[in-house]
């Protein structure tokens, strides 16, 4: 699809395109920036902030060495830079030194919230990188097109208000992609060399965008087989030629990079085996809540796809997909093959979660965009007629995705129940007693804390809080035991809608914990139940006393 059909040269008025480059982004950032900080200063957005964020901070102190390997330590490594920056502002405005183990401990709100805007500025990057790669694959229209369906597409809207790493790494593969199809159509070996570093960043921010190794590889076959031609008529071997260039130009920069952005999988290598086997060892068992999914392709197609495309795009991504691997031109097999196999090779877990997706949707929707705008060059004579008629269903597939970002966004507003749990427990509940919580509970100051608040000045009642493990299946969790909480003197357990009702659906993968439940209602006294109000949102917490 070239841009000479674009819209009787609409794409060829000065500054048209760019206004309209200029609007999605607008829309991009709006839609990323509404309620970015909702739930500060606590995590509620996603609780897996609460892990990302600490780690980020312990950098910005000299804890150089994360010693925590489920994730790749790029992304704590850049959070640790921008608190870094940002220092002299939040000093000016607290008054406190922010880097500090006492600031962020009593209000870790700025922390978070620097940290989420980083994912904003990755998402809305995102858009334009995916723009760039559309125009230089396909032509203007089909860049601006799948950056609008990007824009509004409810998965990546969310995962880009959160403090985690999906959205960054997402934004440094479609860096790669950029160079690498540069390279691909002649760009030398530096846009090369340079989208191999890229993917090497992009996986040392998430393992599993290692996969970028599968265009890189495909990138370098078309980079350098004019040299290998030239090599080999002057007397060289292709087979001696070939190893050593993908592995100079290809293979070691995306390691190194790598490398540099998680130096300690090599430093501390006894501990990143233990997290990084452990956590392939739960993509292969699975977690809470998916223990009766049935087929994981299926699954991830309906459920996980069609969540954040709708059915309209659903369908369009297939058929484009089936499309690229049929043209197979240079891009096609750039991106087509790696957007398969990613699918295939997650779909093979059993842990699925929807942002598992987020690296392959620009991808699909890029394809999907292109496959429509070549049915609209298929006959030039019924252009007309096959111009309005894909631009009416680029209208019908944009509606889902946008009402899904829109009452995302909506939805980030009001008060939490976990707030009102915590403020009824700071009420009602004696410091220093010992309550044992879930995940997804009331974010209670610990005892151990108590003095960093004492020192700013604050009386907030502290607890000595146990944290009940969160289920997984195949795995013993001896705390969701009342004997567990007897051994440990508890007084109070807090249980969470968004742990509980999993548990209970997959009763029978969970025997023991379910009775667990049941035993709550029958050997403690629920004292208080905080559901959401109208305008609220959150879990249900039920808080038990245990009866001595």
């Amino acid at each position: 699809m070239s841009d000479a059909g674009d819209g009787a040269g609409l794409w060829r008025r000065p500054g048209v395109a760019a206004a309209l480059l200029v609007a999605v982004l607008v829309l991009a950032l709006a839609l990323r920036l509404k309620g970015v900080g909702w739930g500060l200063p606590y995590s509620f957005v996603n609780a897996d902030e609460s892990v990302v964020v600490p780690k980020a901070f312990g950098v910005v102190r000299g804890g150089l060495n994360p010693q925590f390997f489920y994730y790749p330590s790029l992304f704590f490594y850049l959070l640790g830079g921008v608190y870094l920056l940002a220092a002299p502002t939040l000093w000016a405005v607290q008054h406190v030194n922010p880097l500090a183990m006492g600031s962020f401990v009593v209000d870790p709100g700025p922390y978070f919230l620097l940290a989420r805007l980083v994912s904003v500025a990755a998402g809305t990057a995102s858009v334009y990188l995916l723009y760039r790669i559309g125009r230089e694959a396909f032509g203007r229209a089909a860049g601006l097109v799948a950056a609008l369906f990007l824009a509004v597409a409810p998965l990546h809207v969310a995962y880009s208000h959160m403090a985690v790493t999906d959205v960054t790494a997402t934004a440094l593969s479609l860096l790669a992609f950029l160079l690498l199809l540069r390279a691909a159509r002649g760009g030398g070996r530096r846009r090369l060399i340079a989208g191999a570093v890229a993917a090497g960043l992009a996986t040392s921010t998430k393992y599993n965008l290692g996969a970028l190794v599968l265009p890189a590889t495909t990138a370098a076959a078309y980079a350098c087989r004019g040299e290998v031609g030239r090599r080999v008529a002057a007397g060289g071997r292709a087979a001696l030629l070939w190893p050593r260039l993908l592995l100079a130009r290809v293979y070691a920069p995306t390691l190194l990079a790598f490398l540099v952005g998680s130096p300690f999988v090599v430093l501390d290598p006894g501990h990143f085996l233990h997290d990084f086997l452990r956590q392939n060892r739960i993509m292969d068992r699975g977690w809470l809540g998916f223990e009766h999914v049935g087929n994981s392709f299926w699954y991830n197609l309906e459920v996980n796809l069609g969540g954040t495309f709708g059915v309209v795009l659903v369908v369009l991504a297939i058929a484009g997909l089936a499309w690229a691997l049929w043209r197979h031109t240079t891009v096609d097999l750039l991106l087509a093959p790696y957007a398969l196999a990613y699918f295939v090779y997650i779909s093979t877990w059993k842990e699925l979660a929807d942002r598992y997706l987020l690296p392959i949707l620009p991808l699909l929707l890029l394809l999907a965009v292109r496959m429509c705008l070549d049915v609209v060059d298929l006959r030039p004579a019924a252009r007309r007629f096959a111009a309005p008629a894909v631009a009416l269903v680029f209208a019908v597939a944009l509606v889902a995705p946008l009402a899904g970002s829109i009452a995302f966004d909506r939805d980030l507003s009001g008060a939490d129940t976990r707030e009102r749990a915590k403020a009824w427990i700071e009420d009602n509940v004696p410091a220093g007693s010992t309550i044992a919580t879930e995940n997804y509970s009331a974010p209670l100051v610990r005892v151990r804390d108590e003095q960093y608040y004492r020192n700013a000045g604050l009386d907030t009642p502290a607890y000595r809080v146990l944290r009940l493990r969160l289920p997984a299946p195949g795995i013993p969790n001896r705390s969701h035991s009342l004997d567990w909480l007897r051994e440990k003197d508890a007084d109070y357990v807090i249980v969470s809608s968004k742990v509980y009702d999993r548990v209970l659906a997959a009763a029978d993968a969970y025997p023991e914990l379910a009775a667990f439940y049941r035993g709550l209602d029958e050997q403690a006294e629920l004292v208080e139940t905080i559901t959401p109000g109208l305008g609220e949102r959150g879990p249900v917490l039920k808080v038990y006393r245990l009866r001595t």
